[in-house]
């Protein structure tokens, strides 16, 4: 008697690895995952033109940028990764890749604090000096016979006072402004920097299994 014939999905007619991964899916996150790299670096290009890494503004800004998108540069690098397991040529060298831009982006952080610890102090001595200049104006101006009859002793000292507390408000902002910033840049290229980095060992420990075999 002849045996009735399963029916077969419409994904069985795919070819298998020794893992039982489609090779369909495979070149499904190859193709997502390199679009998402070269998204990211295509973004980087844009933003760091024109290049200029000695200027302390735009390096803060350009890291910045960075550390926000470079979840894209993880999504993708995984993927590219995962379409890669199994290939003893490519596993290898992308993930030493992987490690290499991984510790990048930690050491990159470290350089994300000294700026900004570099730009806030910056800021607040321009803010002093400025404040400064002010007040010796308000000072000069008590002895200038020039002054307008309508204006009073008194006012000149509630300027200066209203210009001490200004700039006091401003440095704070900037103390406030500054930090925050730079807390959410070091977090981004901190925790994208150590996944990149598991990722790197992942694909190692894989293509050492995979030569074993």
């Amino acid at each position: 008697m002849t045996g009735i014939s399963k029916p077969r999905g419409p994904y069985q007619n795919q070819t298998m690895n020794a893992n039982g991964v489609s090779f369909g899916a495979k070149q499904i996150c190859f193709i997502v995952g390199l679009v998402c790299v070269a998204g990211f670096i295509v973004d980087m290009l844009a933003i760091g033109m024109p290049p200029n890494p000695f200027d302390l503004p735009w390096r803060i800004g350009f890291l910045q940028q960075m550390g926000d998108r470079s979840i894209v540069l993880l999504f993708g690098t995984a993927l590219l990764l995962y379409s890669q397991l199994g290939n003893r040529r490519l596993t290898r060298p992308l993930s030493l890749i992987l490690l290499s831009i991984g510790v990048a982006f930690v050491l990159s952080s470290v350089l994300v604090i000294r700026d900004s610890l570099i730009l806030r102090d910056q800021t607040i001595n321009n803010i002093s000096t400025q404040e400064q200049q002010i007040q010796t104006q308000i000072e000069d101006s008590r002895g200038n016979s020039a002054l307008p009859p309508g204006v009073t002793p008194e006012q000149l000292d509630q300027a200066a006072q209203q210009i001490t507390t200004q700039a006091e408000q401003l440095k704070q902002n900037t103390r406030n402004g500054i930090t925050k910033s730079g807390l959410a840049s070091i977090g981004n290229l901190i925790v994208v920097g150590m996944g990149l980095i598991g990722l790197g060992r992942f694909g190692l420990t894989s293509a050492r299994k995979a030569q074993r075999n």
